[in-house]
């Protein structure tokens, strides 16, 4: 296996450059777990103790399961899987659960359901917000389902003149790669 960045990294202190741990990428700290630098050389890189680059791994779940779970993200069995799932999952008859579902993830599994519990939100608020986040979620996936491109593209348009000023995201895929992770250690 090639050892690209341990070993650049290995020249750049052999030069005298004190590497610094904080500055460690988790793209970086990946890519020594793929050259499989075992944690006690990269602790001897970065003169921390060995502990401090197994915290960090997991805390960044980089760890042989997800290395396996990343190799059978990339083979054909996940693809065949992938497309199997999107067949089941892409039919009128699944709108109104998905929708369902959708709302529960992207919206009241966060701060507006804290806000419900502490009374700034009323039942009757909420049920309000639900049932319009069902709706367009569920206006969303009826287009999708039915191929309108067109359709979505132009509402995309119409309303990506708004929030310019907010935040880029950064997306949150931790409930979706744990869910995911769940699955496999059942099967």
């Amino acid at each position: 296996m090639n050892n690209k960045l341990y070993e650049e990294l290995r020249k750049r202190k052999e030069s005298g450059e004190k590497l610094d741990w904080n500055k460690i990428s988790k793209d970086e700290l990946k890519e020594l777990f793929d050259e499989n630098i075992p944690d006690s050389m990269i602790a001897e890189l970065y003169e921390i103790s060995k502990s401090k680059v197994t915290y960090k791994r997991n805390k960044w779940n980089i760890n042989y399961i997800s290395h396996i779970q990343e190799k059978l993200l990339e083979a054909d069995m996940y693809k065949e899987l992938n497309k199997n799932s999107k067949n089941r999952l892409l039919s009128e008859k699944n709108i109104a659960t998905i929708s369902i579902a959708l709302t529960h993830y992207l919206f009241r599994k966060g701060p507006v359901e804290d806000m419900h519990s502490e009374g700034k939100l009323s039942q009757k608020d909420m049920k309000t917000l639900n049932k319009y986040m069902v709706n367009r979620i569920a206006g969303l996936l009826e287009a999708i389902y039915a191929e309108d491109w067109l359709k979505l593209e132009l509402i995309l348009n119409a309303y990506s003149m708004y929030g310019t000023d907010w935040d880029k995201p950064i997306p949150d895929k931790d409930e979706i790669e744990k869910t995911y992770k769940i699955a496999l250690d059942m099967s």
